[in-house]
């Protein structure tokens, strides 16, 4: 560190000082570029200085006479022939009105058309101003030229004409003496005409009249143009990088620019780099050699400290204190490894002992055991994960994957395959990074293990190991077969029908609301089959349950092959089966269904000792959206169709009914229930021929007041009529029942009878509000809710079933 420290700064010296001389000779180079130029801009303005006034001096000497006579003007011209000096294109004589009236040519080579363009002429008859006329390209012959001109005036003062005079640009002119040197060995001087961007003076031939590139190309060149002065360092189209001194020529709209390259600037520098080089190198050299000299004589005891201790270390020799050889920092450090080195043996053997009553822990646990570093490769194990592994038991060792410590778990991960999602659907290999990382405290997972021989799951896991940096985890493995497979078992039976396998109807319900959502949110079909066994009742009663099952088993596979994989057979209860059928088109498709089951099930049924059983179905369809909006609405229409089915025949499919729009119910003058309306069934009965039928005339009483009380506010009397016939047929019943169950011996008596005082109780108290009752219409429902479904069809349908055995028993 300290000879790259020395290094460094040797360069960093070196660089500093290189740059600063490169500064400081662009500077200095600049400095003397502006002076020559400088010079160079005085000379070019003396020059355009003298042209005009020896051109007004010319202008002075014309009368209104010669003007008048253009013979005489063309001879006045020819006598001055000190013109062709500085004018070496010749000269030219306009009137006040633009009219040529004299041309002399002093040195041959033809004349030069035009002088001036004829703004500038204007400039000079109209404004009496000295002009400085454009540069003009003859491309065709490669010359160049430009014209000088100032207004010829009468004696008082009036402009009467305009004298010019021609400089050409490709001949010995008083510009081309400025440009014939180069600056310096490379360096140029130009002129540029700032309104054309052209070059028409420079010490480089090859650049002579040649176009600037157009605005926007170059911002350099643009800023020149906009009249910048001064030095800038510029990257030329043609020269590349420059460094270039402009300054304005103020008589013209010209400006003069010194370029020279960087390179030639820097020339001293490359000149004194060798040398520069061998003094920093010598020095840099002699440098080192001191520090390491130094160095070694100071650190040599240290050394001699270390390469002992390296030995101890190589050889599994025990730890031994270390030579102190001088009483300086190094001696006391080395004392310092001295007490270290005997502390340090102290902790290894407590961490010994410490590690064999840990593993002696692990080793009394029944769960796998594991310890992973930050990479996830196995550090340790206990006796039971070395047992498994020998064994080959358990995913994912029954991959062919080595698990023994010091290989990869997350490779075994790759190949688990989960039997549940883990908490935020995390894998296994991303939630034991996570716990390695520290984002989550803890991470489970249950996963299914099966092998050829037999199915196991396993449940893994991953905590952080204890410590400051959390780069740890320890795994634990259990087996949770047995705990898995009765879950199942206790889901089987919650959710299935054990006599036919089917959904029950907790299972079928739930499908049932999930296929209506689905159905909501896909904006598809939903179709509910319920299906009634016809004739079932009398084959179980007359050949026995063990018939009555088997048959059910039957129908159940019956059911099941008419169906697709997507679609659902659930058994509801009894003789009660329902289907639904999701992604339904239309009715025409789910009536087909329907149709296929109905014939399915009336095709004859032979048992295994050749028994014939015939039955047939009644089966409701109801639709999602078109007939009902909830699984309710679907299930209680579906039971109604199938209803109506059995009341038109028996054996058939029927089609609910469309809803009727809510402004056409208004309109009907029929009277129509609000409720729906209780249905008995075979299946209500107790076995007591008395009590059935009172319990079926309790179902006609209920539907009779469901019907009045849509009327109730038009036909008061008719729904007061109702209720009374509905409470006095309940108050009978209540008694014929109570004394019938007294002289059968039913011990549950007492608090039969309390609930039925409770019943009527409830009853009587709900009437009573319902006259005095604010919300009037919350009231009337909470009635009616009331009557049909607790004191009716609840009581009747729940509390006395507690004695439907009773009443089964032989001889009652």
């Amino acid at each position: 560190m300290t000879s790259l420290i020395v290094v460094l700064s040797f360069l960093l010296l070196a660089f500093y000082s290189k740059s600063l001389l490169r500064e400081e000779l662009l500077l200095y180079t600049g400095q003397q570029q502006r002076s020559a130029l400088n010079l160079l801009s005085s000379e070019v303005n003396l020059g355009l200085r003298n042209r005009l006034a020896t051109l007004d001096t010319v202008a002075l000497r014309v009368t209104s006479i010669m003007q008048q006579n253009p013979a005489a003007l063309q001879a006045f011209l020819q006598e001055q022939s000190f013109l062709a000096g500085p004018f070496n294109g010749g000269a030219r004589l306009w009137n006040q009105q633009g009219v040529l009236q004299a041309d002399v040519q002093f040195l041959p080579g033809g004349l030069v058309t035009p002088a001036l363009a004829p703004e500038e002429l204007a400039r000079v008859l109209h404004d009496g101003q000295a002009v400085i006329g454009q540069i003009q390209v003859n491309n065709k012959l490669k010359t160049a030229w430009f014209a000088m001109a100032v207004p010829v005036r009468s004696p008082v003062g009036d402009v009467t004409g305009a004298l010019a005079g021609v400089v050409l640009l490709d001949d010995v002119n008083f510009l081309s003496q400025l440009t014939s040197h180069r600056y310096g060995k490379r360096g140029n001087f130009f002129l540029v005409d700032a309104s054309q961007r052209l070059i028409f003076a420079t010490s480089e031939p090859t650049r002579l009249l040649e176009k600037l590139p157009a605005p926007g190309v170059s911002t350099s060149i643009d800023r020149f143009m906009q009249g910048f002065e001064g030095t800038a360092r510029v990257i030329d189209p043609k020269d590349g990088d420059l460094l270039v001194s402009v300054q304005q020529i103020p008589m013209a709209h010209w400006y003069a620019a010194i370029t020279l390259p960087p390179e030639e600037t820097f020339s001293l520098i490359e000149t004194i780099k060798p040398r520069a080089r061998l003094a920093g190198l010598v020095l840099l050299l002699l440098c080192l050699a001191l520090i390491w000299l130094m160095l070694r004589r100071q650190l040599a005891p240290m050394t001699a400290a270390v390469n002992t201790m390296d030995g101890f270390v190589r050889k599994n020799q025990a730890p031994q204190a270390l030579p102190v050889a001088l009483n300086d920092e190094v001696g006391h450090l080395v004392g310092g490894f001295n007490r270290l080195l005997d502390t340090l043996a102290q902790q290894q053997k407590a961490l010994k002992q410490r590690e064999l009553f840990n593993q002696a822990v692990l080793n009394s646990v029944a769960a796998e055991i594991a310890v992973l570093d930050h990479d996830g490769v196995i550090l340790e194990v206990n006796e039971a994960w070395r047992r498994n592994e020998i064994e080959g038991a358990g995913e994912p060792r029954q991959n062919s994957l080595d698990m023994n410590v010091g290989s990869n778990f997350l490779a075994a991960c790759q190949l688990m395959e989960a039997d549940a999602i883990a908490r935020d659907n995390m894998t296994a290999q991303d939630g034991i990074h996570a716990v390695l990382a520290g984002h989550i405290p803890r991470f489970y997972l249950e996963y299914a293990s099966h092998s050829p021989a037999q199915q196991r799951w396993l449940s893994m896991s991953v905590t952080p190991l204890e410590g400051e940096d959390r780069q740890a985890a320890v795994v634990s493995l259990e087996d949770i077969t047995e705990r898995t497979q009765m879950a199942q078992q206790v889901r089987e039976l919650a959710f299935h029908d054990p006599l036919t396998a089917l959904p029950n109807r907790r299972l079928a319900l739930e499908r049932l609301s999930q296929q209506v959502m689905r159905a909501r949110r896909t904006n598809t079909r939903l179709a509910l089959l319920f299906i009634d066994l016809d004739k079932f009742k009398p084959i179980n009663d007359e050949l026995g349950h063990e018939v009555g099952d088997w048959l059910l088993q039957a129908v159940a596979q019956r059911i099941q092959g008419c169906l697709r994989v997507s679609d659902t057979a659930a058994r509801m209860g009894g003789d009660e089966f329902v289907v639904l059928l999701p992604d339904q088109q239309n009715s025409e498709v789910a009536v087909l269904v329907a149709e296929k089951i109905r014939h399915a099930l009336a095709q004859e049924f032979v048992t295994d000792k050749g028994m014939v059983l015939s039955i047939s179905s009644s089966i409701g369809v109801a639709l999602y959206p078109d007939h009902g909006g909830t699984e309710k609405d679907l299930l209680r229409l579906g039971d109604e169709a199938m209803y109506q089915a059995k009341k038109s025949g028996r054996n058939a499919v029927y089609l609910c009914l469309p809803v009727v729009a809510e402004s056409h119910r208004e309109a009907e003058t029929v009277v129509a229930a609000s409720y729906v309306h209780l249905r008995w069934k075979e299946a209500f009965k107790s076995g007591h021929v008395v009590l059935d039928e009172e319990h079926e005339t309790l179902f006609l009483l209920a539907n009779t007041l469901l019907d009045k009380v849509v009327l109730r506010h038009q036909a008061p009397q008719a729904f007061e009529a109702a209720y009374q016939s509905l409470l006095n047929h309940t108050v009978m019943h209540f008694a014929h029942e109570e004394a019938i169950l007294q002289g059968l011996g039913f011990a549950d008596l007492a608090r039969h009878s309390e609930q039925h005082q409770v019943l009527l109780t409830r009853a009587k108290t709900l009437y009573e509000q319902l006259h005095d009752a604010p919300d009037e219409a919350g009231a009337e429902g909470q009635l009616i809710r009331f009557l049909v479904f607790e004191l009716v069809a609840g009581h009747m349908l729940q509390s006395d079933r507690d004695f439907f055995t009773l009443l089964a028993m032989p001889g009652r």
